[in-house]
């Protein structure tokens, strides 16, 4: 009996150990998670998904590509609402929502208390069904942004911007989330020691016309008194609205993958110290933007992609900001190397429809004259390197004048003109040999009388 008792006592001093030591591990973990603030910015290609953390907390801003396997042969791509999938040309799960649900995984999470949608790209809100199936409750908030059809939207998938955020927004509603339509309003939230701000909201009456990135909803990041910047795909014609209301930044999350979507005068205002690029490279065409912030800035830039991460080594697949309460700083780890722009390019760079011409890693400014296809032609090239297309009005011999420019390949044409100008079609205007549109005025041409009106119309 008395063996019996011993043995008793013992198991249960045991199991009150064991008990004991769980108690203790979860009371450390609480403790160590109170002072706890930091942002991950998870590796997952040429998309975004910025993980805010604090207080034991987690939010998340963005959620990467979808990822399904889809043989390309298959159409029509149908987007599922209930897990998500991937566009056909995402062939690593290491670049899509996958990369965030193993370092979500990898991080213990149980739930996200919000996400935000920045905009309807499938690159940074695809992965929002994936993420919901597993970290979403009743108590997760929704932020988006109410929908604009724009030019771009199609039902092919790469551009179905529309069903990625209806996917999206039914996704979060199924799993009970609260759903914060932010648009036309201001958004200010407390999370954990953080506060957050959410800019560009409003609805432009150009939408129709531009591409999803001009709806990308921005949060302004506070700690203290560093401020974090996440530009999600902002184009410079909204973030020049917002430079003198932001200020300096310490901490900024460059716009559109470093696709040099920035304005200069954005960048000159708030003198970001540290730059962070989502993407899987820098293009080459973005090498006088890296130069300009370097050279002018001293900014340092780390890109998502050096960081040493796989699903294998999930740990590393974050780049780390955190920050450090009551001693107003902040410190990165698992980088990577920084990024060094190209001081050795030279030459003319096409991207879509954006032409710059290189000299020794910088793109030139202002008029040159150069060899295009074996032929001398003028071009007009603005701040940010990007050679001048269609009508544009420039500073000419002290004033302003008109000039129009091939709008494919850039170069300023003169001679006669048949345009589109105002709305109408096939308008003949007259630019003499330095460009500048007659107007106003009558000239003679080959011996002949022309007039043309202030508009520059052939009378």
């Amino acid at each position: 009996m008395i063996k019996i008792l011993m043995i008793f006592f013992i198991f249960i001093s045991i199991n009150f150990i064991i008990v004991s030591t769980m108690e203790d591990q979860e009371i450390n973990q609480l403790k160590s998670n109170e002072n706890k603030n930091m942002v991950h910015f998870i590796k997952c290609g040429s998309a975004d998904s910025i993980l805010i953390e604090s207080n034991g907390k987690f939010g998340l801003v963005d959620t990467s590509n979808p990822y399904k396997y889809i043989k390309k042969e298959v159409e029509p791509v149908q987007i599922d609402e209930s897990r998500g999938e991937r566009h056909q040309w995402v062939e690593d799960e290491n670049e899509s929502v996958q990369a965030v649900l193993n370092y979500l995984d990898y991080l213990k999470v149980d739930k996200l208390d919000f996400i935000l949608g920045t905009h309807s790209h499938s690159d940074h809100i695809g992965g929002v069904p994936a993420v919901a199936y597993k970290f979403v409750d009743r108590n997760t908030k929704y932020y988006y942004r109410k929908y604009r059809k724009t030019k771009e939207d199609t039902t092919d998938v790469e551009w179905a911007n529309y069903k990625y955020y209806l996917a999206a927004l039914n996704s979060m509603a199924k799993r009970g989330a609260e759903l914060i339509d932010v648009t036309d309003q201001k958004i200010k939230f407390e999370f954990g020691d953080f506060n957050i701000e959410l800019l560009n909201t409003e609805i432009h009456q150009d939408e129709l016309h531009l591409g999803e990135n001009q709806n990308s909803i921005v949060a302004l990041v506070k700690f203290e008194n560093i401020k974090l910047f996440l530009a999600a795909d902002m184009t410079s014609e909204d973030d020049i609205k917002l430079k003198d209301y932001l200020g300096k930044i310490d901490i900024l999350k460059l716009a559109h993958h470093g696709y040099t979507d920035s304005s200069y005068e954005f960048l000159s205002t708030i003198k970001p110290d540290y730059v962070i690029i989502s993407n899987n490279h820098i293009p080459d065409y973005a090498n006088q933007l890296m130069n300009y912030l370097k050279d002018i800035h001293n900014t340092k830039i780390y890109l998502t992609h050096n960081v040493a991460g796989t699903k294998e080594i999930v740990s590393n697949s974050a780049i780390k900001l955190k920050f450090l309460k009551n001693e107003n700083n902040f410190r990165f780890s698992n980088t990577g190397n920084e990024v060094t722009p190209n001081k050795d390019l030279n030459g003319w760079l096409y991207w879509i429809d954006k032409l710059t011409y290189f000299v020794k890693g910088k793109t030139l400014k202002g008029w040159k004259l150069l060899d295009w296809k074996g032929q001398k032609h003028v071009f007009y090239f603005d701040d940010g390197g990007i050679a001048a297309k269609g009508w544009q009005e420039l500073d000419w011999s002290g004033g302003h004048n008109w000039f129009y420019f091939d709008k494919e390949n850039g170069f300023m044409l003169t001679g006669w003109q048949t345009l589109d100008r105002f709305g109408e079609k096939n308008i003949f205007y007259f630019m003499p040999d330095n460009g500048t549109m007659t107007q106003n005025t009558c000239i003679n041409i080959d011996n002949k009388k022309y007039c043309f009106d202030e508009n520059g119309i052939l009378k």
